[in-house]
């Protein structure tokens, strides 16, 4: 009997925290940075979930080498994210909630259409599973994409992301 306690305690409490974890994702705002070449700050944002679904919306379908199987992706594109700050750029620096950072030249977006995904297969993406956002590219249609070069940029639970101005 004590057995059946303890695996329904242990049950109720790993629902619980994964539940409050997918809540979480959506309370992460997504900082936008602009800098000047000397690094002088130009312009900054902060979005919300709500503010980031409100943006024009890209979807694509692709296989990715953390998943399983075709997955549905949409969201801003990087393009679309990097006009909020009025000035032409070249490229972002992408930071993860674990501080890993990685830049993404803005030929990335303007040619091979990578997006900042906020979610998968229709759904928003608890921290847990890589959310609340990930930038992606749709790697299943263009093999070169699908290379250890453009994996490095894919980085997942985004949460600022500065753009070098031109």
């Amino acid at each position: 009997m004590l057995k059946v306690a303890s695996a329904l305690v242990l049950g109720w409490i790993i629902s619980a925290s994964l539940f409050a974890t997918a809540a979480l994702a959506a309370d992460i705002d997504l900082v936008l940075e602009w800098h000047a070449k000397d690094g002088t700050v130009i312009a900054e944002r902060t979005l919300d979930a709500a503010a980031v679904d409100a943006l024009p919306q890209v979807e694509f379908t692709t296989e990715t080498p953390w998943t399983s199987g075709d997955q549905r992706f949409s969201g801003p594109s990087l393009g679309t994210l990097a006009a909020l700050g009025g000035v032409p750029v070249s490229s972002a620096r992408v930071t993860a909630l674990n501080d890993y950072e990685m830049d993404v030249p803005a030929e990335d977006w303007e040619e091979s259409g990578a997006i900042l995904a906020s979610r998968r297969n229709g759904e928003t993406m608890p921290v847990v599973d890589k959310g609340p956002y990930w930038v992606m590219y749709p790697i299943s249609s263009d093999p070169k994409l699908n290379s250890q070069f453009y994996h490095g940029r894919m980085v997942w639970q985004v949460k600022a992301i500065v753009f070098e101005a031109e």
